[in-house]
């Protein structure tokens, strides 16, 4: 049996442009969370394609059958590594993409304006749906097509290569892709937030809306989620003696972030309900309790909650009666 072809894109963080620098993590993943796709450049100082038209058109066969197909974005972050990934729905070779076209929507803006043009250095693009951060750890899940062999393994310049993944990996990313919610809390737990973190409550304008399957919704922030768990003491805060169990990627108490206004009510307030004053910290049974429970079991815990935030809510110039909340849950 033929394994299924990914991609790995080596790269790092930080680049140099007229007036500065960019962070690539950054303006990628924004413009994939608004625009719901990206198409991903790698940019090299060889002239011929990154990835060769055989492999290409293998590539492309997988798509069109409907198998899952992936590319690894591994990142060198000041010393640090970091694995992104992203749901592959095309790929395109060194001058596929002319300049003026469509597809330059989704090519973030600082070198989107080469593309097409003589002084464009990319010589492969990657066009993505999804474009989140997993577990470093997963390198190890990843091996190169040729010999088998680990891609950290590999120790030279090349910064596009040709891989398989393992059935752990493939299963992780199947279900994180088919459950939003559960690939959001996944995020959450990635976020590298200090230990310490003060309260910074103040208004802040709506966050932007995200495409998903031709649906569209207010984005959700994983890192200011973070941020509400680390201020919450990782305890749950319906009840702190909720101790399920110990997160293999924090080493603490294992609990999950919930907006106490939902999102989808985002439009009834002129400014950001993704903000920390709105986020409680909740262990895994709590949370379904405020998503799956009948109404009664629920409106104590949410006049709780309410209570607790209500003075830094109102700090967010996000004002609402108890009785609006409870209607959310009803």
């Amino acid at each position: 049996m033929i394994n299924s072809l990914h991609l790995v894109l080596k790269f790092p963080v930080d680049y140099t442009i007229s007036g500065g620098e960019t962070n690539t993590i950054i303006e990628h993943k924004d413009l994939c969370e608004t625009k719901g796709r990206l198409i991903w450049g790698q940019g090299s100082k060889r002239k011929n394609s990154g990835v060769s038209e055989k492999n290409r058109t293998r590539i492309k066969k997988q798509i069109k059958n409907n198998t899952e197909t992936y590319s690894f974005f591994l990142a060198n972050n000041r010393g640090k590594r970091e694995l992104y990934v992203g749901k592959m729905i095309n790929i395109y070779d060194k001058g596929e993409i002319p300049d003026g076209s469509p597809l330059k929507d989704f090519i973030p803006r600082y070198y989107a304006c080469n593309v097409g043009t003589p002084d464009d250095i990319d010589n492969v693009f990657i066009d993505v749906t999804t474009f989140f951060r997993i577990d470093t750890k997963y390198s190890d899940n990843i091996t190169l097509e040729s010999n088998g062999n680990k891609v950290l393994s590999v120790n030279n310049s090349s910064s596009v290569f040709l891989v398989n993944i393992d059935e752990e990996l493939k299963n992780l990313l199947i279900e994180l892709l088919r459950n939003p919610e559960v690939k959001f809390q996944y995020e959450v737990e990635q976020e590298d937030i200090p230990g310490i973190v003060t309260e910074n409550d103040q208004p802040k304008n709506k966050p932007s809306k995200t495409s998903i399957n031709s649906s569209t919704s207010y984005k959700r922030s994983p890192k200011i989620s973070k941020k509400a768990i680390v201020l919450a003491k990782y305890l749950c805060e319906i009840d702190a003696s909720h101790k399920d169990f110990t997160s293999k990627v924090t080493k603490e108490n294992y609990v999950e972030a919930h907006h106490l206004i939902p999102m989808e009510f985002q439009d009834h307030f002129s400014k950001s309900i993704d903000v920390e004053a709105n986020i409680v910290s909740l262990c895994v049974s709590c949370h379904k309790k405020l998503h799956h429970a009948e109404y009664g079991m629920v409106a104590p815990l949410i006049e709780k909650l309410y209570d607790n935030r209500l003075g830094r809510l109102k700090d967010c110039n996000i004002g609402l009666t108890k009785e609006k909340l409870l209607s959310y849950y009803e």
